[in-house]
């Protein structure tokens, strides 16, 4: 692949984007010309996390792309342009500068992520893509903001809009180096609209570390065959190895988990089929559940968001429910499935311990919570397929108010 070769493009951010097949890229691509892996990252760091990308960089540049594999990083810092860069051994390669009039482009717009994904398959066509968000998330808001755009305005890239441009591109893993998008609401809304494989995201808050990207990519390189399911394992056993040694294992609220979104589905019609049978007599069932949310409260910035860890609400009510009840069978049949919609999670040695087990779902102690503390982002949660899907009728009856 000769990347020096490569058309100059001069990227145009208005109505539509201008790109041009160019480099080994040619139509009519079929497999046998195809690189392994494109490994793409949007790092949006026009906000407080800007002073952390050259860290990432270093990594990046550490192991770099080989002959099976690119590593492109289209990156907007605090007060500059976007570039988007080819990443070899030691050093990053400026593919584009992203501006429109000379002014800021927003990687909240959806139409910018677009232009990455397109100029990645046009000139990089390969077999499989992972992509890493790297930013602050949010399980409502989205998969991160730009706080410095042209306009003036704070805008996140939510889940809607990352799905809408999805539906239009193969992705095999979606990674997020950011907190909190590891909850089933986000997972099913990837899963029932998107042929994505795998998602890797922390339920929790994670560190700003984040991924170790030099121990992923110098694997990836030294194996360009592997499975999406390899690396995404790849990314959470890496991830687990840095939080594992000094100084980072002293964190406490750090984890990444794989979740197999064709199994998030069948995952939540068992969550359902457990609601069901807990409403049939929520007098009986009123504690256990009470007992089961307050058991599965995770510490720090889960506790501030509502959000508690799903299959340890689960396992509390399978203990707790009368032996081969109903409720008893379908907890555990929602249990056996969850093993495999979340094979692998990974973080800080203590993080067991702190009530993770990798999947997250909202539902704080109260209905204030959502009515009176969180009312604005409750709004966005309620556009979301999950909730509407039987958990917000069952939190209804359970706190006995309105929600819908």
């Amino acid at each position: 692949m000769t990347h020096g070769a490569k058309k100059s493009l001069c990227v145009l951010l208005a109505l539509v984007f201008a790109v041009s097949a160019v480099g080994h890229a040619t139509s009519g691509t079929n497999r046998q010309d195809m690189d392994c892996w494109n490994i793409l990252v949007y790092m949006q760091a026009d906000n407080n996390l800007n002073d952390l990308t050259e860290e990432d960089f270093d990594e990046f540049k550490a192991v770099g792309s080989s002959d099976e594999v690119n590593v492109l990083v289209l990156v907007d810092k605090l007060y500059e342009p976007a570039y988007l860069y080819y990443i070899v051994p030691g050093d990053k390669v400026l593919e584009e500068k992203y501006e429109f009039n000379g002014e800021e482009i927003n990687t909240g717009d959806p139409a910018v992520f677009d232009n990455f994904l397109d100029y990645a398959e046009t000139n990089y066509p390969a077999e499989h893509t992972l992509i890493f968000f790297w930013d602050h998330g949010s399980p409502t808001a989205g998969v991160g903001v730009d706080e410095n755009t042209s306009e003036g305005v704070r805008d996140w890239l939510t889940h809607h809009e990352l799905i809408d441009v999805l539906k239009d591109h193969t992705v095999d893993v979606l990674a997020m180096d950011e907190c909190s998008i590891g909850q089933i609401e986000v997972a099913f809304e990837y899963a029932k609209n998107l042929d994505t494989q795998y998602l890797v995201a922390s339920e929790s808050y994670i560190g700003y570390r984040g991924f170790p990207y030099d121990w992923i990519l110098e694997r990836l390189v030294d194996d360009p065959d592997m499975t999406p399911f390899d690396l995404s394992l790849v990314c959470v056993e890496e991830f687990e190895r840095l939080f594992t040694t000094t100084p980072y294992k002293t964190e406490i609220l750090t984890t990444q988990s794989v979740i197999a979104l064709d199994q998030i589905e069948l995952l939540a019609a068992e969550f359902g089929y457990l609601l069901d049978a807990l409403t049939t007599d929520l007098p009986e069932y009123g504690r256990i559940i009470g007992a089961a949310q307050r058991e599965s409260i995770m510490p720090w910035g889960a506790r501030s968001m509502g959000t508690i860890d799903l299959p340890t609400f689960v396992q509390a009510i399978a203990e707790a429910a009368p032996k081969n009840s109903e409720v008893e069978r379908n907890a555990t049949n929602f249990l056996e499935v969850y093993e495999l919609a979340v094979p692998a999670m990974g973080g800080t040695m203590n993080s067991e311990n702190y009530g993770y087990q990798g999947l997250g779902i909202l539902f704080p102690q109260s209905a204030s919570f959502l009515t009176i503390s969180y009312a604005s982002t409750f709004e966005v949660y309620k556009t979301f397929d999950f909730p509407d899907d039987g958990w917000l009728q069952f939190l209804e009856a359970y706190w006995g108010v309105d929600l819908i």
